[in-house]
């Protein structure tokens, strides 16, 4: 049902004495590739271990057991024993609770009672016995040092050292943002842990010396690095286990190894979707790797909005990014977790797959006659294009060739052309529409630094959105002109949509007004509630959360049916 990556191509990366040593070395790897590809690390099998559907966080082991911090309903620390993954409940006086490390005897976890952004850190014996408070310290993460005789804790964006009863804490670094995830290096020297900025949404792995110098961000020149976190060292100290979550071409979070051998070089992945791995928790032996695997799917739903309920859609099918044809018989859909094309009439069937791997798609729209489809489509190490496929299925068809990554394709009221805008960051963007039968290529005038464009029903106007996400621009193909129609805080402003009727735009606000739908109209500056989100834990797809509408107007969203379960990955370290 998944795939396992055997690791990225990496250079051999080894602490040598001499130039003329590493350029030796460098000679093998290009005259012997696959001599190279066998001495990086890789994921030789995988094995589901727990199968019981319940949310968890948190692995850790002593060898014969496991102990994972779940939520079935609040959070608390669950016992699974291996190999027969049988599970019991740690009782303790805690009513929300969260493990974060297990000593070094592995006699008792170290817990913390979660009771907001600072917690206090207890001991609780693995077996019987009460929880002890580990001094008068607060925080968000800790773990102790491979003896003991340590402990590091985040709090806030501070990193703090104590000594391992929690006694005589000191301040060894400040960041630029929240501290968590601290661990030692097996030797004691070192600490990696994870800064986490919301305000830019990026984390960094960091590393620093015990006494507190040295301090600098490990992946910086990595392209990965940005979005890099939670890692731990492998018991031998070979080898540095952590996460990379991307968004494009599909959301996931795979698992990478960096070699600690005094030189930093290139990460090599583990892991490579579709499923999910984080919380890795590197095994004593150095041969398995412990870590939550997500299984990732999607509900389609319609709201209803007289019983105030979520209504599923496509019966059985895991699905995002629907869209009804203008006549409701048919409806298109991009498959999770492989995010393939298909179509099928509105009722479910004749379901056809109209593209395969390794393309992967994203955001179709129908012609209005019902017969093509417009869609994004994303190949490995490409930039996404705009193309169009049929509803009977065939080859597609790019609109427009090109090197930067297009998005968000809107038909014309008579189908002759297609517009498309490009993704935020690109350099240069502008919105472009494309005669599909002359090929003529047209720049909406004034449209350079605008994206996501919505061309509205009646074809008079086009909004588009400002490339830092805080204006809703409006151009009126009478007047040519745009104008700024709405102001908003950055992110507020997400999957706009035209009416019907032409007069007004909904879109999806995460940031402003907790989680809703809202609406400006023609003429107005100024957005209303239209629907609060309630009761709904939503599936993050390619480009966010996505939202559509059903023919009559009824809202589409996707609920999150992902499962988290605990996998052994065994492993190669070489």
């Amino acid at each position: 049902m998944f795939s396992v990556g055997k690791g990225a191509a990496a250079p051999c990366i080894l602490k040598l004495g001499t130039l003329s040593l590493i350029a030796t070395v460098a000679a093998f790897c290009a005259d012997h590739p696959k001599e190279a590809a066998a001495s990086r690390p890789s994921v030789t099998s995988v094995t589901q271990v727990t199968r019981d559907g319940v949310s968890k966080t948190n692995i850790l082991s002593d060898g014969s057991n496991l102990y994972v911090t779940e939520w079935p309903s609040r959070h608390v620390v669950a016992k699974v024993s291996l190999p027969g993954a049988s599970r019991s409940v740690i009782s303790n006086a805690f009513s929300n609770v969260q493990a974060v490390d297990i000593s070094p005897d592995r006699s008792k976890l170290l817990v913390t009672p979660l009771k907001g952004a600072d917690n206090e850190f207890w001991t609780l014996p693995v077996n019987a016995g009460s929880p002890q408070r580990l001094g008068d310290i607060t925080g968000r993460d800790a773990s102790w040092s491979a003896d003991g005789k340590l402990l590091v804790f985040g709090k806030g964006s501070k990193l703090y050292i104590a000594n391992g009863n929690g006694s005589s804490a000191r301040e060894i670094f400040a960041a630029n943002g929240s501290v968590f995830a601290p661990r030692f290096s097996p030797d004691g020297k070192r600490i990696r842990f994870t800064v986490g900025s919301v305000e830019q949404n990026v984390t960094s792995i960091w590393e620093v010396d015990v006494d507190g110098s040295h301090a600098h961000a490990l992946l910086d020149e990595w392209k990965g690095g940005s979005s890099a976190c939670c890692g731990s060292w492998t018991a031998d100290g070979r080898y540095y286990i952590f996460q990379v979550t991307q968004t494009a071409p599909a959301t996931v979070t795979t698992l990478w190894a960096l070699l600690d051998s005094g030189l930093i070089g290139k990460p090599m992945q583990l892991t490579n979707g579709p499923m999910s791995f984080g919380n890795a928790s590197p095994a004593r032996d150095n041969k398995t790797i412990w870590a939550i695997g997500v299984k990732p799917a999607g509900e389609a739903v319609k709201y209803d909005a007289a019983a105030k309920s979520f209504v599923p859609l496509l019966s059985s099918v895991s699905a995002t990014d629907l869209d009804y044809s203008p006549d409701g018989n048919w409806v298109t859909y991009v498959s999770v977790p492989d995010a393939m094309l298909w179509r099928c009439r509105a009722d479910g069937s004749d379901r056809m797959q109209l593209t395969s791997a390794p393309e992967r798609a994203a955001l179709p729209h129908w012609s209005n006659d019902g017969m093509h489809i417009a869609y994004v489509s994303m190949f490995p190490g490409k930039p996404s294009k705009i193309s169009v496929i049929a509803r009977i299925g065939g080859a597609p068809d790019d609109v427009l060739k090109e090197s930067r990554s297009q998005i968000d394709a809107n038909w014309s009221s008579d189908g002759t052309r297609i517009m498309f805008g490009y993704l935020h960051d690109a350099e240069g963007i502008d919105i472009k529409a494309v005669n599909l039968k002359t090929h003529q290529v047209e720049t909406v005038p004034g449209s350079q630094g605008l994206f996501s464009p919505r061309w509205s029903p009646n074809g008079r106007y086009i909004a588009a959105l400002s490339t830092d996400y805080t204006k809703v621009m409006l151009f009126d193909y009478q007047t040519k002109k745009w104008v700024t129609w709405l102001e908003e805080p950055a992110g507020a402003v997400s999957y706009p949509s035209w009416a019907a009727d032409s007069k007004s735009l909904y879109f999806d606000d995460l940031v402003t007004d907790e989680e809703s739908i809202r609406r400006v109209k023609i003429g107005e500056n100024r957005a209303e509630r239209v629907l609060k989100l309630e009761g709904i834990d939503r599936y993050p797809g390619a480009f966010g959360l996505w939202t559509g509408s059903t023919p009559d107007g009824s809202w589409i969203f996707v609920r999150d049916r992902s499962t988290q379960e605990v996998y052994q990955l065994a492993v190669d370290l070489p």
